[in-house]
């Protein structure tokens, strides 16, 4: 299966227009095979985009046209990207995870080394066909998008984008589809930490032209392969939104992705802003609703709790986007996966564990995570027999596996070691699916135990212990 970078998931998931009036908007998104579901809100120039997987909650991306950044809110973390866009054309480099833990300490980085050029050219065709779709007239376009890398950019990517959807104008307020292709290209496949890129962009078609994608489907063919993502709008509805919900939420710890790198900081220092008093006469935002229950469990269906992930790297990962990535590793084994909000102590998982109905409880650690040319894991922290490359980002995960009703475990800390070209999030999720086949295999051997030599010696130990029984 082909991998994809999650942060290039994200933009493509977005490059689009929005927003004049206040609107809710959910879209079901399938990218090969897995499905997820996004709530889009809508105030003016901003959006607010929530996703889920398999029905559990996720992170929220806020987009701010009039800020012209994003921020991406996992927890109590809030990551701040500058879009770029108008005069800006240069990318904000992309820091390493050492330089991730290195912010966070308050330590100073190092200057980013300049790249070369990307550049974007893009081309539409309006079909002059029309569709009413939940009221509004979409048109039928037929998009074309390449992306081409110079020899010394930072971000080698040679990539072409077709695109076949029906859009709408549903508002005009929102239009950041151009600083979201550059976007794409700062931070798409292939991008190198702590280096720069300067981006052109050519041509015509570009997402805030086009409108809002009631349908659409997007094939991408690079050097990593083909993939093809299909998003359909479910539901639009006008409701009146609280700006509050497009800021940080208050307290949010502040990540400055263009400060920590040398470049314009978007955000406060360290801590978005605590709130003033509230005021008696104005009601706050309504928090986000809880993550639905898991629906009863079918028959013959294996469920799998899922625990939050304990991430002992010291790069900071998004171990909430993370454990969705895993849910849906797992659901590729055509197994049912849900979260589990107990991680501690044993008894209080083991209880909600059964009161989901769960099978199986699977507790993943990833322990190590590093940057290529920099020495790789030491040859004795990987598992046995596994070599990799050194020029790749590695990463090692332990996994322990329960069964729910037993004691002990059908393996702990066993380690599971990856690499992959791109990011050190990327090789965590390529340990995901090492996780995934080796859980699916233990399940396996679990419903089908070997007959033939497991049968014969508990027989022989049971008629040892009856015959001593009578001496007592």
């Amino acid at each position: 299966m082909t991998r994809v970078s999650s942060c290039t998931l994200a933009v493509l998931v977005c490059c689009s227009t929005f927003a004049l009036a206040d609107l809710k908007i959910t879209t079901r998104t399938t990218v090969q095979g897995h499905v997820s579901e996004s709530t889009v809100y809508i105030k003016g120039p901003r959006e607010r985009r929530e996703m889920s997987l398999a029905g559990q909650g996720g992170s929220a991306t806020i987009t701010q046209c009039d800020q012209k950044r994003i921020i991406t809110v996992t927890g109590t973390q809030c990551m701040v990207m500058s879009m770029g866009g108008g005069g800006e054309t240069t990318c904000p480099p992309t820091p390493s995870g050492r330089d991730f833990a290195r912010a966070m300490a308050g330590g100073e980085l190092q200057a980013p080394r300049k790249g070369g050029v990307v550049t974007i050219t893009r081309n539409a065709t309006d079909t002059g066909e029309r569709q009413e779709m939940f009221g509004y007239k979409a048109r039928h376009i037929k998009s074309t998008m390449t992306m081409e890398s110079s020899p010394d950019a930072c971000n080698q990517s040679h990539m072409k984008m077709e695109t076949d959807g029906w859009y709408a104008d549903l508002s005009a307020g929102f239009s950041c589809g151009d600083e979201n292709y550059r976007a794409m290209a700062c931070g798409g496949p292939g991008g190198k930490p702590g280096c720069s890129d300067r981006i052109v962009v050519k041509g015509s078609g570009n997402a805030a032209e086009l409108g809002f994608p009631m349908k659409q489907t997007m094939t991408m063919t690079s050097a990593q392969g083909t993939f093809t993502i299909t998003t359909e709008v479910t539901a639009i509805s006008n409701t009146s939104l609280e700006a509050p919900l497009f800021e940080m939420p208050p307290g949010c710890k502040v990540m400055d992705m263009s400060a920590m790198m040398g470049g314009a900081s978007h955000s406060a220092p360290s801590r978005a802003p605590e709130p003033p008093a509230p005021e008696p006469a104005k009601a706050a935002a309504p928090p986000p609703p809880p993550a639905p229950a898991p629906v009863p469990k079918a028959q013959g269906v294996i469920r799998v709790g899922i625990v939050k992930i304990k991430d002992l790297s010291g790069e900071s990962l998004p171990i909430d986007n993370l454990r969705l990535n895993l849910i849906s590793e797992f659901e590729r084994n055509k197994l049912e996966a849900v979260p589990l909000d107990a991680d501690a102590p044993p008894a209080a998982v083991e209880a909600e564990a059964r009161a989901k109905q769960c099978d199986y409880i699977v507790y993943t650690t990833p322990k190590v995570v590093k940057d290529p040319n920099t020495g790789g894991i030491p040859p004795a922290s990987l598992p046995k027999g596994v070599t990799l490359d050194p020029a790749k980002y590695q990463a090692v995960s332990d996994i322990t596996l329960y069964k729910v009703g037993s004691a002990k475990p059908d393996f702990k800390d066993l380690a599971l070691a990856a690499d992959a070209d791109k990011f050190g999030v990327d090789a965590v999720m390529a340990t995901f699916v090492l996780e995934s086949n080796k859980v699916a295999q233990q399940i396996s051997d679990d419903s089908h135990p070997k007959q033939a030599a497991k049968s014969a010696k508990p027989a022989a130990s049971t008629t040892t212990r009856s015959t001593a029984k009578p001496k007592q």
